[in-house]
């Protein structure tokens, strides 16, 4: 096992996630396998040989031992001991031009300087070579995060700790050593074999799409390998638009709640049941549900549901009445619906909504609902339910629990609109004025705009409906369906409207489902 003791003599560790505002005020805890990778690189060149230039090395051997270490580390996820801090901030008033001033927050999480951060790989061994390569970096690390944060690094020969934060894929192995968790999410690196792949497919991609005018082909410049790929400065990933740093690959973990002193105690992760109607689930495992198979998992989900409500299911999720009869309720009980949050082409998270409360039957399923799976248990996924709201006072709290369910005034396809009736023979009723008869069916506002897509980005690839799983099980190409191809829109209205916006056949399992492009 290799194992690395972070200890911040100042007592406080300040890093700011990546994706988020330093005025938000959040605080990437724990430090991500990214950042600290990073941190071994920069003082390699900045401190251990600092003749060498990034591209220019001086020491062509030591380097090539830097990428052998980066190499290792990167091909498995690290656990964590992480002590209870306490997170807090400060404001200060930046001067501008014309004597003007900006708020910025410098948010932290505050540590007892003599506390430990401990970042362990179970399966690493290191040479003796890698030892004293990573030692004499550890050695010359002065701060970690932002350049406030000091840090003592240090290697631990015979740590025999355990870990209190780890990926959730190995919550069997971990989860008795903590009786309540949430769940984070942590920036780690791919391995070379999933970044040649991600790379090929999005160089691919990329060359789909052409380049504004004037504009220059977005794979310039792309990294060749990971260790490349953590070398650039991240004011260059931003400047060139990236969301996600080529290279990098965003984890569940489960950290102990609460992490930090003064935040509120859960009695019990369970939610309770007060009239919601919004459920959120995440989903970990190798390889994850591709977002092409939304409707697909969506079946699968409500499966599970059903499966763990009894003999006699609710009507909300099984969609019929006492009589087995298909509900004629105007689409009121529940969707079972998938979400990408990374933006990675695979889905991570599950929501449960209705317009209806769930009831008590529903609210138990989700609180035991652990695992999913095929029928031929050829796959399965770890299920962790992360909270469940009310739209009675979802969005007045302000709180988020997913994007499906936000309020904005555009909204574009996630999955393909698969239109529910036939067309009329004079060329009338087409797919665009059937989504409009169903926005109104379901309450909502006239649109200003609906705008044909031809394609939608997933994984940052471009796809077109036809790659998407478009029937449930049951069917089958032949199947009489008026709509076996699908499209994507853009619908805009004249002011915000309330998610989930899902339309068209198999809606209630993903299907015609829309995100927000601004909230």
């Amino acid at each position: 096992m290799l194992t690395i003791s972070f200890r911040f003599p100042a007592g406080f560790y300040h890093a700011t996630p990546w994706g988020r505002h330093v005025n938000e005020g959040e605080v990437e805890w724990p430090p991500s396998p990214w950042r600290v990778l990073r941190a071994l690189q920069a003082t390699w060149f900045l401190k251990r040989d600092p003749v060498a230039g990034v591209n220019q090395p001086s020491n062509t051997q030591g380097l090539a031992s830097l990428r052998e270490l980066v190499h290792v580390l990167a091909e498995r996820l690290p656990v964590y001991s992480l002590p209870q801090g306490t997170r807090g901030h400060t404001r200060h008033y930046m001067p501008g031009a014309g004597g003007k001033t900006s708020l910025v927050f410098d948010a932290f999480v505050r540590l007892n300087p003599e506390h430990e951060v401990i970042m362990a790989w179970p399966e690493v061994e290191l040479t003796d070579t890698q030892k004293v390569l990573l030692d004499s970096l550890l050695e010359r690390m002065g701060y970690l995060g932002r350049s406030e944060s000091w840090v003592e690094a240090f290697r631990l020969p015979d740590w025999q700790g355990i870990p209190n934060c780890y990926p959730a894929v190995a919550a069997d192995l971990y989860g008795v050593t903590q009786s309540v968790t949430e769940s984070i999410r942590v920036m780690g690196v791919q391995t070379e074999g999933e970044f040649s792949v991600w790379r090929q497919g999005a160089m691919a991609g990329m060359t789909a799409v052409t380049p504004k005018k004037g504009g220059r082909s977005p794979h310039i410049g792309l990294p060749e390998t990971v260790f490349d790929s953590l070398l650039v400065d991240t004011s260059e990933l931003e400047q060139s638009g990236w969301s996600q740093p080529p290279g990098s690959v965003w984890v569940n973990y489960l950290r102990p709640y609460p992490s930090f002193a003064g935040e509120p105690r859960l009695m019990t992760p369970a939610v309770q049941h007060t009239e919601v109607n919004i459920a959120r689930f995440a989903l970990f495992g190798k390889p994850l549900p591709l977002v092409l198979e939304s409707v697909t998992f969506g079946e699968l989900f409500r499966r599970a549901i059903l499966s763990l409500s009894g003999a006699e299911a609710p009507s909300l999720v099984s969609g019929r009445d006492e009589n087995h009869q298909v509900l004629e309720d105007g689409h009121r009980h529940a969707f079972f619906l998938p979400e990408d949050a990374d933006a990675d082409g695979r889905i991570d998270h599950m929501v449960l909504y209705s317009s209806d409360p769930f009831p008590k039957e529903v609210v138990a399923a989700a609180n035991r609902l652990k695992k999913i799976w095929t029928a031929d248990r050829s796959r399965e996924w770890l299920v962790y339910l992360e909270g469940a709201v009310s739209t009675l006072n979802f969005h007045e709290s302000g709180r988020e629990i997913s994007p499906l369910v936000a309020r904005a005034r555009t909204w574009r396809s996630v999955t393909p609109y698969l239109h529910p009736w036939f067309k009329k023979k004079n060329g009338t009723f087409e797919a665009e004025e059937q989504l409009r008869k169903e926005i109104r069916l379901r309450g909502l506002p006239e649109p200003v705009e609906i705008h044909w897509e031809p394609f939608v980005s997933t994984g940052g690839r471009p796809i077109t409906a036809i790659q998407f799983r478009r029937f449930r099980s049951g069917g089958s190409r032949s199947q009489v369906q008026p709509d076996r191809h699908g499209a994507f829109y853009t619908v805009t209205f004249a002011e915000p409207v309330d998610g989930p916006l899902i339309f068209g056949y198999g809606c209630h399992f993903g299907l015609g489902m829309f995100t927000p492009m601004e909230k």
